[in-house]
């Protein structure tokens, strides 16, 4: 890929915009230097959580917007500030912390300190590849430098430059010329394992530089790449990964772009605690049919299979840079969660009439039976072919996808031995 061709990959520079004024308030309204470095951990619950210096912010803001609805950021305000220091590199309690509330302007929207100790261990959604959790962030954070990625003669980093091209970028320092570059790594897949993943830069062929002096002769760029790639590739002794995740890590907390993190699941059931169950969009052909539970907050999640009384997943969950903690449900949950999905639907009463309404007449008369129906219909594609809902889903040819569908007289599995699953 060309240079010009590069550049013009500009991306969401509203975006760009909005994170670099909501950094300009956070650090005139804490007397911080406007040169001080601001790492970006994430958007939770509506607020941006940053990290200044060792303490942690959270913040939110209002915005004004024209007629295009689009945000006017001059007119931008904060309405809540929060600053956070840690005094133990895992908090769990106040004893950790001291939490000050800054800016509250409206008391209806705030954060606490549960919250902070909620979203802390959660695994890191800065990039797919480091599933650290949040306090481990922070701890590589806090030790973070030019010199960190570096070979005897260059220095490879990020800073904030108002950039907010979707390439990743990268910086280098050519210590022995005393000039800056800037190396533009293109997104490169390919299939491991039978899945499509991410790669790093593999060859001189990967990577572009932007010569910033405008003195480097071809020969001295290909130093650059090939010195770049050699420490990219190598396995961080702390961290069991490529430097090159740690880099684009580093990347996206100091020069933050505007990245989908993307959930494609269907809600089936919404609410608080275990009445929060959905479905996922997109499984893989053949894999055992399973539906979620996801805490308020979408800090864990629980992954059930339909046919037997275990997990999904033993890890963590984690689709892309979508990432969750994963939930071990307790004996009263559990309890909570059969009595649910045994009580009886009124889901038919959503609708009133039509297809919908007669299909679930028809098919469902319990929150189970509902909860089939949902992953039939959205995920297996039952009832959106010519036959509609008149054939049952386990003996309908005509559905969308190859998904498995599940018949409605499925016996409910004893969720009581998840327990000990």
């Amino acid at each position: 890929m060309q240079l010009k061709t590069i550049k013009q990959k500009i991306g969401n520079s509203e975006y760009t915009q909005f994170l670099g004024k909501e950094i300009e308030l956070i650090k005139k309204q804490c007397n911080i230097s406007a040169s001080e470095t601001v790492y970006f951990l994430c958007h939770h619950k509506w607020k941006q959580i940053f990290l200044i210096n060792g303490i942690i912010y959270v913040a939110n803001v209002s915005c004004e917007f024209n007629k295009n609805s689009n945000r006017i950021i001059s007119s931008m305000s904060l309405v809540e500030l929060y600053r956070i220091k840690l005094y133990n590199k895992y908090p769990k309690t106040l004893k950790d912390i001291t939490f000050e509330t800054v800016v509250l302007k409206d008391p209806r929207y705030t954060f606490t300190p549960e919250e902070l100790f909620d979203w802390i261990d959660m695994p890191s959604e800065i990039n797919e590849a480091v599933d650290l959790p949040y306090y481990k962030v922070i701890k590589f954070l806090n030790n973070y430098s030019k010199d960190i990625f570096r070979t005897e003669r260059y220095q490879f980093y990020s800073k904030w430059d108002g950039d907010g091209n979707f390439i990743t970028n990268i910086y280098a320092y050519d210590l022995k010329n005393q000039v800056e570059m800037k190396l533009y790594i293109p997104t490169k897949s390919g299939k491991i394992g039978g899945k499509w993943e991410f790669l790093p830069p593999e060859t001189i062929k990967d990577i572009v530089i932007d010569d910033l002096s405008g003195k480097l002769s071809n020969y001295q760029k290909l130093q650059c790449k090939k010195e770049f790639l050699q420490l990219a590739n190598e396995i961080n002794p702390q961290y069991g990964i490529k430097n090159y995740w740690l880099m684009e890590l580093a990347k996206l907390t100091i020069a933050p772009i505007d990245e989908l993190h993307e959930w494609s699941i269907h809600r089936v059931f919404t609410g608080k605690s275990c009445n929060n169950i959905w479905v996922y969009d997109h499984p893989d052909i053949g894999e055992e049919p399973y539906f979620m539970l996801i805490s308020e907050g979408f800090t864990k999640v629980a992954l059930i299979n339909f046919k037997s009384p275990s997990y999904h997943i033993k890890g963590i969950y984690k689709r892309g840079n979508t990432k969750a903690k994963r939930w071990e449900l307790t004996k009263k949950e559990i309890k909570e969660l059969v009595n649910f999905l045994n009580s009886p639907s009124d889901r038919a009463d959503d609708y009133g009439s039509g297809q919908l309404y007669d299909a679930y007449k028809k098919y469902v008369k319990t929150n189970w039976q509902q909860l089939i129906f949902e992953y039939n219909h959205n995920t297996a594609g039952w009832g959106w072919g010519d036959s509609e809902f008149d054939i049952p889903p386990e003996k309908d040819t005509d559905m969308f996808t190859e998904i498995e569908a599940m018949p409605f007289d499925l016996t409910m599995p004893d969720y009581t031995k998840l327990v000990i699953a």
